[in-house]
């Protein structure tokens, strides 16, 4: 049996995540299908809601066992962000469970603690530069991971001036393969977003698979 798995994220780059996603299930013997519309493509009206998209889904004739919606917390918080996830899939897809991916403040902050793994990404692995990283305890607290993770990349690889703006550019494709790399075993492991995204995760999994 294929279990069938929607993942709505903030923007294309978040598409990383379901690698992890689809790792977890795997280790549990469930057999996945992720499907990652980007509905913000669709023609007009614009879908910025999380119910916008939902019901895009729908009207693409979607079915699913299991929703992952991402959204930031940003300034609104992880509380705020779960009570609107909730109330979109209560009046879009009541029946399907849902597990929210909420990070604080930015997904970035689960990207600032692999320093290997932004120098490679980077372009220059054998980088010795410091990088001045927070660590796991402090990551939540930073102000603009978004602007850290940025200012990390370009430090690993020495760029700067126009060769800077350049990488800036290519942020978003880094930013994914970062998602992708993600080592659950790694300094994330006590990011209390990423345990509490894991621990939905798992419960999603294991209510699909009853």
């Amino acid at each position: 049996m294929t279990t069938r798995i929607l993942f709505l994220g903030e923007g294309t780059s978040d598409s990383g995540l379901t690698s992890h996603v689809r790792r977890i299930a795997t280790d549990r013997g469930i057999n996945v299908v992720i499907t990652d519309p980007l509905v913000d493509r669709l023609p007009p009206p614009p879908r910025r809601t999380v119910e916008a998209k939902l019901r895009a889904v729908i009207d693409l004739g979607g079915v699913y066992e299991l929703i992952l919606i991402h959204r930031d917390a940003d300034n609104a918080g992880r509380a705020a962000r779960l009570e609107e996830i909730s109330s979109a899939v209560n009046r879009v897809m009541t029946d399907v469970p849902c597990v929210p991916v909420v990070p604080i403040r930015m997904t970035e902050a689960w990207l600032l603690l692999d320093e290997a793994a932004i120098r490679r990404v980077s372009g220059n692995p054998n980088s010795n530069v410091p990088l001045n990283l927070p660590r796991a305890r402090d990551v939540e607290t930073v102000p603009d991971p978004k602007e850290v993770l940025a200012h990390a990349l370009a430090t690993a690889l020495g760029f700067s001036g126009r060769r800077l703006e350049k990488l800036r550019k290519r942020f978003p494709y880094h930013r994914q393969q970062l998602l992708e790399r993600i080592e659950p075993a790694g300094p994330i492991r006590d990011v209390p977003s990423w345990q509490a995204f894991n621990d939905d995760l798992l419960a999603g999994l294991k209510q699909i698979s009853e």
